[in-house]
């Protein structure tokens, strides 16, 4: 099979990454593995496209296009609504290409006009896989919705009550128009399959317009055991001066409150006999009390099992993940996590890996945190290690997304024939 992948970024973040690890794992069974990415680590230059192109990646857009297609979001409130230059460069590297599926994943990133796309893939009998890694392809414009209570995306949306979510809009409400063209350019898709990537995810998406397009399934986002495993640690510990002190660590692309910042300045307040270490990028003019060491954004894998490995609990205080890929990395190196009990993570602290907490009480975890540093990190450990080979194996993850593919291609093959 010939598969291209399109993603918002490659190789660097949690979606970058399993781009990049679903592309290797295609090639290792004997399929061929296309990739259209954005942007990556470092920018890719003119010159360097060539190489991407002989690796069987395409590079969408430029930085100019994407800034442009930022700035008229916000003026428009339409997300996907631009970028089309770009998107009709990337239609013909498509027709060129003729792969058997396109198999989208984040695509809200100012680099794709998403309706011009689906209804080039809907004319041309394309077979399509869409993963949710949030919920932004069945709502109007919300990549999540659950903190604002707001379930109007079931029917339609109408007026949104957060215009701080995705896209941030300066002056319109436009959810309800992205909202139905979302719904006719999908539903124009002959062969579709909706993965969502947690039981809370997919059980949303089977609520949603989407229910109706086709197949509606969940696969769960893997762990790279070969990569996320216990590790020695010590020289982390020696280089950020930590010695044998208990370790609180919790990552995120960027710090904020949806993710919990101030929570965790109140905890490590609290906790002032413990180290909180956050990693991710943050607002430099926030103040830190002074056992929070901060760690800039980590895109080395190797360097983040190392980090996991180092700590005593992994905390999260966000409310709401599709997933929550950083918390089973965690379990995966044998760290026990603590997380609120919303949408998916519950699915992923098992038995003995950890607790889940009702809301985002700070007394709730702070009473966690001492139970597990009263017990210790081993009397966790081997569940956590135990819980995530069972539930996030890369191999038979993607083993279920190649029977989606096969069971779509021999879909597609039927509509031709009839």
């Amino acid at each position: 099979m010939r598969i291209l992948q399109i993603n918002e970024v490659y190789k660097i973040l949690s979606t970058g990454r399993t781009t990049l690890e679903l592309e290797e794992e295609l090639r290792r069974y004997g399929h061929e593995s296309l990739v259209a990415y954005a942007y990556r680590e470092m920018p890719v230059r003119r010159k360097e496209k060539r190489k991407e192109f002989e690796k069987g990646h395409y590079v969408i857009g430029t930085a100019l296009d994407r800034k442009i297609h930022a700035l008229s979001s916000r003026l428009s409130g339409l997300q996907g609504y631009f970028s089309n230059g770009a998107t009709q460069k990337l239609i013909r590297y498509i027709n060129k290409q003729k792969p058997d599926i396109v198999h989208l994943h984040n695509v809200h990133g100012n680099f794709l006009n998403l309706n011009k796309l689906l209804a080039y893939l809907g004319e041309n009998n394309i077979a399509v896989v869409v993963t949710l890694h949030d919920c932004w392809f069945y709502t109007g414009r919300c990549t999540h919705y659950t903190v604002n209570c707001c379930y109007q995306w079931r029917e339609g949306c109408q007026k949104c009550p957060n215009n701080r979510n995705t896209p941030p809009t300066w002056f319109f409400d436009r959810c309800s128009r992205m909202w139905e063209d979302k719904r006719k350019y999908f539903g124009a898709i002959k062969n579709l399959a909706v993965i969502g990537v947690s039981d809370w995810i997919t059980n949303q998406a089977e609520c949603s317009f989407l229910k109706d397009n086709g197949l509606v399934k969940r696969i769960y986002n893997w762990i790279d055991f070969d990569v996320f495993q216990v590790t020695e640690s010590q020289d982390i510990r020696e280089s950020l001066s930590i010695g044998e002190e208990f370790v609180i660590l919790s990552v995120a692309a960027t710090w904020c409150n949806a993710k919990g910042l101030k929570g965790m300045i109140k905890l490590a307040q609290k906790l002032s006999d413990c180290i909180f270490l956050l990693v991710g990028d943050m607002d430099s003019r926030i103040k830190l009390p002074p056992n929070i060491k901060l760690i800039p954004r980590i895109n080395n894998p190797y360097s983040l099992a190392k980090i996991y490995s180092s700590a005593d609990v992994y905390v999260s205080l966000s409310k709401e993940e599709s997933f929550g890929k950083t918390v089973a990395e965690a379990l995966a190196c044998g760290t026990p996590a603590i997380t609120c009990s919303s949408t998916a993570l519950t699915e992923l602290v098992g038995y003995q890996c950890g607790y889940t907490v009702y809301g985002r009480s700070l007394k709730k975890f702070y009473n966690r945190i001492l139970e597990v540093k009263n017990k210790g990190k081993a009397y966790y450990s081997e569940y956590c290690i135990r819980y995530t080979r069972k539930h996030f194996s890369k191999e038979s993850c993607v083993q279920e997304y190649i029977k989606v593919y096969e069971k779509l291609i021999g879909d597609r093959s039927q509509t031709d024939t009839i």
